[in-house]
Parts: structure tokens; sequence; C-alpha cells
């Protein structure tokens, strides 16, 4: 299904569903892990424990956060797709990083473990039918299709990919 079946409007998510392409979710998800296959982590080695400013995460950080919200929503999804009506916990994304003990992991393992989430991930969405992805429930205050969470998780890695491209490769050049 395309992003213009999402209903109802996820409110914040919009804003990370909006830098994904119009297109299927199945191929969204695709393109992503094409995306992430085609960092180079040897190129982003010797920035992994690089922040741009005090309080920011390092590079490292930004890639285990992608893959720490990933699973999170994709286990939303899965409840909502399974009828499960418990509404999950929010997640505290600077409390998750603060835990998440990057230093002693190089880049490039830290980039595998997002690719298997990502490839997990796509066979998860792959398994849903469109009258699964259309079913919702609450993502901690706001009520999303299972599609929105699928096209949430593309557009949350845009968006961080961007800002590893702009704050954090740019500012190294």
């Amino acid at each position: 299904m395309k992003k213009d079946a999402i209903s109802p409007d996820p409110g914040y998510y919009t804003r990370y569903i909006s830098l994904v392409p119009d297109t299927d979710l199945n191929t969204a998800l695709d393109q992503a892990l094409k995306d992430l296959e085609a960092l180079d982590a040897a190129q982003l080695e010797p920035l992994g424990n690089y922040a741009y400013g005090p309080g920011k995460w390092t590079v490292k950080e930004v890639l285990q956060h992608i893959t720490d919200t990933e699973r999170v929503f994709t286990f939303r999804a899965l409840m909502f797709a399974r009828g499960d009506k418990q509404v999950p916990p929010s997640m505290d994304q600077d409390e998750y990083a603060a835990h998440a003990a990057t230093n002693h992991r190089s880049v490039a393992e830290v980039l595998e473990e997002l690719k298997a989430v990502r490839m997990a991930s796509i066979a998860l969405f792959k398994s849903f039918s469109d009258e699964v992805l259309k079913q919702t429930g609450m993502s901690w205050e706001t009520e999303m299709s299972v599609l929105a969470l699928g096209f949430t998780t593309v557009g949350h890695q845009l968006h961080h990919l961007q800002i590893l491209r702009e704050r954090y490769l740019q500012a190294q050049n």
C-alpha cells in the first residue's frame, strides 16, 4: 500500500512520513535497506565517537537510535496487527541512548545490527495484508495504523541519515 492510504492522520509522525517518496511500503523499506547498505562504515569509523555539539549523540549513537526506534515502531505495528488493544509505553530516546553503550562497538557492528533489524522489519511488514496494514492502535498518544508505522520507520531513518550527512560528514570536510 502507498502512503496516501494512511488513515488516520498520525499527527507528529507525519514529519517523518512526509520524507518518504510516494511509493508502496515494501518498496520504501527495500530502498531504506539499500540506503543502509550504501553507507561506508570505514568512512564513518573515524567519526564513530564524534558528536557535533555538547549533549548531541555520536555517530554510533545516532545509528543505534535508528535501530532502537525501529524496534519500538515495529513492536507497536505487531501489536496493532495482532489486535492487541494495550497502549504501548512511550520511549524516552535519551534514556535509550544513555544506556546503549556504543563506545565499545565499531561503527560496522552498529550498522550491521541496524541492517539485521531492517531485514526483520521488511519480513514483518511484507507478511501483513492490506487489511492488516489499515488496522490501528494507540502509539503512545496518537492513533496510528500499521501502515503509518511502517512509513514512519523509513522516514525516521531518512531524517537521521540527513543529519549524519549535514552535521557529521560535512562538518569533517
